[in-house]
């Protein structure tokens, strides 16, 4: 373990809570910074493995909602209210047993989605891109109007049509760098508000 993450008080903290990651508490601040999610919510995660952000939902939808996670690989659910699916989100069945899992359409999509890194700048962003469009297409098909999409990025990542297209169906579109963040990180989040659905643009 290096030495920097020992040190850092996310690191420690999300030990001391029992959280896989340190990631949970980016999650958290934009939760809480945005109050985009209520008790008796119902919310999808997108690559949910270790399943820090699963814990934060769980917490923000109790004691009635639901949370359904998807990720290639499985996890435990925090809470007896996540539900986590393992499959590939590209497949449109995935997609769509996620939402019956879901039981309504989301009030939040989320996605900490990122590739394997090969170092090779231009192959990554590329594959961040393809990450983002896929999240995009899901929060297309669950979200109800006026729900939000978070969603991770880094610095350079273009944007693809398709995910543009997405955004433009929400009234507004943030970029922020949570406060968890690792120093030197080129990772972004990306938060969309107001979703409209596509037949009222």
């Amino acid at each position: 373990m290096a030495r920097y993450q020992l040190r850092d008080r996310f690191y420690r903290m999300a030990q001391e809570k029992g959280l896989p990651s340190r990631a949970a508490f980016k999650l958290d601040e934009l939760l809480s910074r945005y109050r985009l999610l209520k008790q008796g919510g119902h919310a999808l995660d997108l690559g949910c493995a270790p399943g820090g952000w699963l814990a934060i939902l769980a917490q923000a939808v109790s004691p009635t909602g639901r949370v359904v996670g998807v990720d290639l690989v499985s996890c435990p659910a925090p809470s007896p209210l996540v539900t986590v699916l393992v499959g590939d989100l590209r497949d449109k069945a995935v997609r769509q047993a996620a939402m019956l899992a879901l039981g309504a359409p989301a009030d939040l999509v989320t996605s900490d989605m990122a590739p394997k890194l090969t170092g090779i700048r231009e192959r990554d962003r590329a594959a961040m891109s393809e990450l983002l469009e896929a999240a995009a297409t899901a929060a297309l098909e669950s979200l109800r109007p006026g729900g939000a999409f978070i969603a991770k990025t880094f610095v350079g990542t273009e944007f693809t049509e398709e995910t543009k297209r997405v955004l433009s169906l929400f009234g507004s579109v943030h970029m922020t760098r949570p406060r968890a963040t690792r120093k030197g990180s080129s990772e972004l989040y990306m938060v969309a508000l107001n979703f409209r659905q596509s037949g009222s643009v």
